[in-house]
């Protein structure tokens, strides 16, 4: 089996930290308004600067964590190795920020790598409606799996125009089960993302099909669907919330 090789994140923000956390925040009833004000307060107060860890925030708003944050926080391993609770940045979302989460409820730590070959960077800009499929493939699909996002990425780098708004991949590196990817689409809006479908889509399968023969890619998709564990696909929609998240 062919080794993978995964690379930094790079969404709608650039950096170069080598490690990502997420984690799954739940806001008490009434009060998102008062956390997003405040963790942007904290995030631009503490997480702006060079050399310190980034933060990154979305509404979750679909499926069974809907009206949640997903939290993403990027770090070099040497800042999480010094990383302190008595610090004055955790000491300041404690008192600002901590007090409009519900029970104190912060779930679901979770590392990632950025697979960068299979990734696609356009202009983000206010692209802040996110669609997110999380796949869980076998061992023995890898490949399979791969080739079927390195070749989508092609096929929209062939595109002209190419299509307005990244798609990123990533790889869960630690805290889950099996192999976990993610991938994020981002839009401007609902509407924007059934603008895509309905005409960029076909487009994008099209090249596809040029590039790599008649009907490839129901083929390869057909591939991935046998290389996902039972169960090994899902759909969750985000909105991005730079208020609250690092520049």
């Amino acid at each position: 089996m062919k080794k993978i090789l995964f690379f930094i994140l790079i969404f709608t923000f650039t950096f170069s930290f080598s490690q990502i956390q997420t984690r799954t925040i739940e806001v008490k009833p009434g009060q998102m308004g008062k956390f997003i004000e405040m963790a942007g307060k904290k995030t631009k107060k503490f997480n702006n600067q060079e050399g310190t860890a980034r933060f990154w925030t979305y509404e979750i708003l679909t499926g069974s964590d809907a009206g949640k944050i997903w939290r993403m926080q990027a770090a070099s391993a040497e800042m999480r190795d010094n990383w302190s609770n008595d610090s004055e940045e955790v000491a300041y979302w404690q008192k600002n920020v901590a007090p409009y989460i519900a029970n104190g409820s912060v779930n679901g730590n979770y590392m990632w790598n950025y697979a960068g070959p299979y990734s696609h960077n356009v202009d983000s800009e206010n692209q802040n409606h996110v669609m997110m499929l999380i796949y869980n493939y076998k061992d023995s699909g890898e490949d399979d799996f791969w080739r079927f996002r390195e070749r989508i990425v092609a096929a929209r780098k062939a595109m002209d125009p190419a299509p307005k708004g990244s798609m990123h991949s990533v790889v869960c590196s630690s805290g889950c089960n099996g192999n976990v990817a993610l991938i994020l689409f981002e839009y401007e809006s609902w509407e924007d993302q059934q603008k895509y479908n309905q005409e960029n889509l076909p487009k994008m399968i099209e090249k596809y099909n040029e590039l790599y023969g008649n009907d490839a890619y129901e083929q390869d998709g057909n591939k991935v669907d046998k290389a996902l564990t039972e169960n090994g696909r899902g759909r969750v929609h985000l909105r991005f919330i730079p208020e609250a998240s690092s520049d």
